[in-house]
């Protein structure tokens, strides 16, 4: 009987002990949970520009150097901003230190295998309207790092397209409806990239794979007055912009009006930057004023005279 009792009992301490070794395993080998914010936007909104994610879809994947998570899973998460502790889907299980990357707009099957080196496919548009609502607003996260007791990424995504602000105001000389039709920006050594054969690297947002373009127009229709009214775009970075390179000519109750735009401020277009062109048209000529340069937050703005 004594024996039937200590057998009973080191079953008893057996099974406890495996039972609680396996508790200790999932709590060290938890999966991935993720919150998602967006760089602060207060500038210049625009219908397909991305202020706070709500109820969308974000790329997440993990990468480390040991290797433990080859090959490694592309999964989905949808997010609000700030959503704290959202798993992906499929889950990602955490047993070794990695660096998480994320990235705007996902779909889980959009990359095999991905890893620190991985592009996305994106498109950048020649033609859009005035609030450029064709062109889907590109981000990527800074990436972060996660371990077996720190399982949760906080991930800041930042823009990688910039974007464009026209800030247009009638001179009290102008006689007209101030009908304004169509923007189109025209580049002598075509350095606009444009197209569906695109590439977001997804670690740091650096964009390719794109062609040159010498055309881009944006069509709508604003009543334009003495106040200053505003048509937006989102466009690919240009790390260049040249002397009497680039042209701007608005279309206004039938009649074109255009002028170069200046470069002694804004000399490129950078990622996640707005760009604002102050211009001015009289009955007789067009004027681009001061010339603001932005971070997608804050920054500074410029003027163009058109003729």
């Amino acid at each position: 009987m004594k024996l039937k009792i200590m057998i009973l009992t080191v079953l008893v301490g057996t099974v406890a002990f495996y039972g609680c070794s396996k508790d200790n395993v999932r709590s060290e080998e938890g999966p991935l949970s993720v919150r998602a914010n967006i760089a602060k936007n207060t500038i210049s909104v625009t219908k397909s520009d991305v202020t706070s994610f709500s109820n969308s879809t974000i790329g997440v994947f993990v990468d480390d150097a040991a290797g433990a998570y080859s090959p490694e899973k592309n999964s989905t998460a949808s997010v609000n901003t700030g959503d704290n502790s959202v798993s992906p889907s499929p889950e990602i299980y955490i047993n070794a230190n990695a660096s998480v990357y994320a990235y705007y707009p996902a779909a889980a099957d959009e990359l095999t295998s991905p890893n620190a080196t991985s592009s996305k496919n994106v498109s950048v548009v020649a033609s859009d309207d005035f609030e450029a609502t064709a062109q889907s607003d590109y981000m990527w996260a800074t990436p972060v790092t996660v371990s077996k007791s720190n399982r949760t990424a906080v991930l800041n995504f930042n823009h990688a397209l910039c974007k464009l602000v026209f800030s247009i105001s009638l001179g009290d000389t102008y006689a007209g409806s101030g009908n304004l039709t169509k923007i189109n920006l025209t580049s002598a050594t075509s350095v606009f990239q444009t197209g569906t054969s695109g590439k977001m690297k997804i670690s740091d947002g650096t964009l390719s794979g794109m062609t040159g373009t010498a055309s881009l127009d944006y069509t709508g229709g604003i009543t334009l007055t003495t106040t200053a009214q505003k048509a937006y775009a989102l466009v690919a970075p240009v790390s260049s912009l040249s002397v009497n390179d680039i042209t701007v000519a608005l279309t206004i109750d039938g009649s074109s009006y255009s002028a170069v735009i200046p470069v002694n401020t804004i000399s490129s277009w950078s990622a996640a930057y707005v760009y604002t062109y102050n211009i001015n048209v009289s009955s007789s000529s067009m004027s681009v004023g001061s010339v603001g340069i932005n971070d997608w937050t804050d920054g500074s703005s410029a003027s163009v005279s058109l003729q």
